[in-house]
């Protein structure tokens, strides 16, 4: 039987950023070892184009080392034209060998946060 858990997904901006940026869905009940995807927006908000890179934190700890990401926008930096909005992809699984940790098989929800920073572009302060 293929056992469920719950992923949260939360998007933070670093003090600055001129970027709204939120995930499509708050939530998403998943099966162990099946990969899902979970989609963040984000949107420039100012006149000028901005580079990002996305920093990620998966939370309870001991859930981390059992959480994949296969693709990711934070692989890459990210570039958007001044008011430009995109949807940008994670596809990720859990590993079912959660179940078998000491720590981990009791975590009933995941959280996946991303923080998006400023890359300053050609050396120059952003």
């Amino acid at each position: 039987a293929g056992h469920k858990i719950s992923v949260r997904f939360d998007a933070n901006v670093k003090p600055g950023m001129p970027w709204a940026f939120r995930p499509k869905q708050l939530t998403q009940t998943i099966t162990l070892g099946q990969k899902s995807t979970a989609i963040f927006i984000a949107k420039n908000l100012s006149n000028k184009t901005v580079v990002g890179q996305a920093a990620f934190n998966v939370t309870p700890d001991q859930a981390g080392v059992f959480f994949t990401k296969i693709q990711c926008f934070c692989f890459t930096r990210q570039e958007l034209k001044p008011g430009q909005e995109v949807e940008m992809p994670v596809l990720y699984y859990v590993d079912p060998k959660i179940l078998d940790d000491a720590d981990g098989r009791d975590v009933q929800e995941i959280t996946l946060s991303y923080t998006f920073y400023p890359i300053e572009q050609d050396g120059k302060p952003s």
